[in-house]
């Protein structure tokens, strides 16, 4: 059992919501909404990733335990202090060449790359290489490749971080990452000293 369905109803409330008009934000039906409001289903992993980053809370939060209505409250207080884009604006970012010449590109190229991005919590921090709060980007994964930087998994609603290719799950394969990994750099720090150790004492 989750608090998936507990959740979803006052998120909907906090945001003014009608079943009809929360489904037509995410993409769903009313009747999806409403059988996951009264528990009768679960949500696919697509549906609880693009829920939990339209909201901006994280899935864990969303299944794990009931949340308040302060804590609602104040993504949407959160939310309302940020000035909306209007409809015929567009974000702007320059790509630096090899040269170092600055040039437009298109934010479109960019997203087509991959499906998902994952906000790293405290229980796939704790199982990887990853610091929490570091953002990987997700391409779901049909078959293994060496160029992945692992995988996400989401058995039973849990994100579960996976060195390798699980073929009974579905596989969400990390292809970019934006922040820091204290493992990689911890490795590189005791790389450097068993060098200078060398150099050093000559083993």
């Amino acid at each position: 059992m989750t608090y998936f369905g507990t959740n979803l109803k006052k998120i909907r409330q906090i945001k003014g919501l009608s079943q009809q008009a929360f489904a037509e934000l995410i993409d769903l039906n009313r009747g999806v909404i409403s059988s996951y409001e009264e528990g009768r289903a679960e949500p696919k992993i697509e549906t609880l990733l693009r829920i939990a980053n339209y909201f901006g809370i994280s899935t864990d939060d969303i299944i794990s335990k009931p949340l308040t209505v302060n804590q609602l409250a104040n993504f949407t207080l959160i939310e309302d202090s940020i000035p909306p884009f209007e409809n015929d604006s567009e974000v702007e970012i320059q790509e630096l060449t090899e040269k170092g010449d600055v040039k437009n590109i298109e934010l479109q190229k960019i997203f087509a790359n991959f499906d998902f991005v994952f906000f790293v919590n405290e229980d796939v921090a704790s199982k990887s290489n990853y610091l929490k709060g570091t953002v990987l980007f997700l391409k779901e994964a049909i078959q293994p490749d060496e160029s992945h930087n692992g995988f996400l998994l989401f058995p039973k609603g849990k994100a579960v971080f996976s060195t390798v290719f699980i073929p009974a799950e579905k596989n969400y394969a990390i292809i970019g990452v934006l922040g820091s990994t204290f493992l990689t750099e911890q490795k590189s720090l005791v790389s450097r000293i068993e060098l200078l150790e060398k150099k050093v004492f000559g083993n």
